[in-house]
């Protein structure tokens, strides 16, 4: 079993049972007690779950940001879906900016672009941006270990160096009181810069995002436009928005 399924696994059966122990675990998913104590040790670190003696409970502070890897295995088929809608919006010879996040990431696959530069802060992106033979430009500064971006106030200010003809951001949180939101003020501040620097920006949202707030606000609902799947059951209309559901 992949360590990014055995992850999701795990937090479902702590979820569903609140409080879980490691034996049963290890039985539950036919998997040795050392590696499940390893797992629980790095959800730990990341702020997943709590441990105690014995086993462990979720942690549900939205403070604390699942990691990017076990975000790449949720609602996979809703960020391919956003992410080959976004992808198809960038054309021959732009200058581009991707952000960090498992959104993001899903879109690379399918640019077809050519002659395009992207610039980015997401570590996972640069190997798969470097496959496809696309000009890459990696801003430097601090990794965040559970999102892989790179953040910090020098990576804001290379910002500065930067205009691009459209950005692709990834997003925590939709309200219809807050707007666009993520889990740190210094990829918030990032997110920020961006929008400034862009011609157009996108944030690319799967259905799970809205009606979700988080402490870093970025974005009023003017600023970008939403790329999703379907709003589900957000409570009013947004006007820059595109539902991919219903454009089938």
């Amino acid at each position: 079993m992949r360590k990014e399924v055995r992850w999701n696994n795990i937090i479902a059966t702590i979820r569903e049972q609140q409080n879980v122990s490691v034996q049963q675990l290890a039985e539950m998913y036919n998997t040795s007690l050392s590696t499940i104590r390893r797992d629980l040790q790095e959800m730990e670190d990341l702020a997943i779950i709590e441990r105690y003696y014995g086993g462990a409970r979720i942690n549900d502070s939205r403070i604390s940001e699942p990691p990017m890897m076990l975000k790449h295995g949720t609602n996979t088929p809703a960020k391919q879906e956003v992410g080959r809608y976004a992808a198809s919006l960038i054309k021959d010879n732009q200058m581009i900016y991707i952000d960090a996040g498992s959104a993001t990431f899903a879109m690379l696959d399918y640019i077809l672009a050519r002659n395009i530069t992207v610039v980015t802060i997401g570590i996972p992106h640069i190997n798969k941006l470097i496959e496809k033979g696309i000009n890459t430009i990696v801003l430097g500064g601090t990794v965040r270990k559970s999102t892989m971006a790179i953040t910090g106030t020098k990576t804001l200010d290379q910002f500065d160096s930067y205009f691009f003809d459209v950005a692709f951001l990834g997003v925590n949180g939709i309200h219809e009181k807050t707007g666009l939101s993520t889990t740190n003020d210094f990829e918030a501040a990032s997110k920020h810069k961006v929008i400034t620097r862009s011609q157009i920006t996108y944030a690319l949202a799967d259905h799970s995002k809205f009606n979700m707030i988080y402490p870093g606000k970025y974005a009023d609902f003017g600023d970008v436009t939403i790329l999703t799947d379907t709003i589900g059951s957000f409570p009013q209309p947004i006007e820059n928005c595109v539902e991919i559901s219903k454009l089938r």
